[in-house]
């Protein structure tokens, strides 16, 4: 479960970038998350991904009180999180397999099971054959598939991703998507940051929309006419 209760979040003395912010998310919802450019998206994934903290409310992702949960105990949160960057951050000296093998690395897995599970994932978003090149060597839509291949990987309890198929063709955004989706049936829950309306019209998931840091309602599916849930 995600919950935000009545969040706020400011960089220094200037106004909040994020405005009393109520949402919750059960576990395996799958949600898209728009709203304008500078609207507030990247800092509510920031959030939701533990690497931010609120300036006022409270923040919970799955059984974890962000303000109070000590280093430790957000670190071990972290790791139930798959995080789809919109700049990729990939490791530029790590190869592509590397890169998506170095969660389970972290967790512990035996590096035979790991080189099992990130061939396949590997073959899965088409990379198979650039496992061995590095990330300054790969386009801009190979290096979107190695991150969220990174992401997936270790099959988190919550994935985020921001733009994760704006760099894809539609042929790979579809299979993409699909993965998404996949994780949702499976109990993950999802939230995907986008601007992309042809994305929104092809999956009609309920969405989170920002307007100017401000949660203004979760809408439900396109076409059914509801409206979720507001702030």
């Amino acid at each position: 479960m995600i919950t935000f209760e009545h969040v706020g979040l400011r960089y220094g003395p200037g106004p909040e970038v994020l405005s009393d912010i109520c949402f919750a998310l059960e576990p395996g919802a799958f949600r898209f998350l728009t709203g304008t450019s500078g609207a507030g998206k990247t800092t509510l994934m920031g959030l939701i991904a533990m690497t931010l903290r609120a300036t006022r409310g409270r923040v919970t992702v799955l059984g974890t009180e962000v303000n109070r949960a000590p280093p430790d105990a957000l670190s071990l949160a972290r790791r139930k999180v798959g995080v789809v960057f919109q700049d990729f951050r990939l490791l530029p000296h790590l190869t592509a397999f590397d890169n998506v093998a170095l969660p389970l690395r972290i967790a512990g897995r035996p590096e035979h099971a790991i080189r099992k599970d990130v061939w396949e994932m590997l073959q899965w978003v088409g990379l198979a054959d650039y496992a061995r090149m590095l990330p300054p060597t790969l386009s801009g839509g190979q290096a979107q598939r190695v991150a969220i291949a990174r992401a997936v990987i270790a099959r988190p309890r919550l994935v985020l991703a921001d733009e994760p198929t704006g760099s894809l063709d539609a042929v790979q955004g579809a299979r993409v998507m699909g993965l998404f989706e996949a994780l949702g049936r499976a109990g993950t829950t999802v939230l995907i940051a986008t601007h992309s309306r042809g994305l929104l019209k092809r999956y009609p998931h309920p969405r989170l929309s920002l307007v100017a840091g401000r949660l203004t309602q979760t809408l439900a599916p396109a076409g059914t006419g509801g409206v979720e849930k507001g702030s």
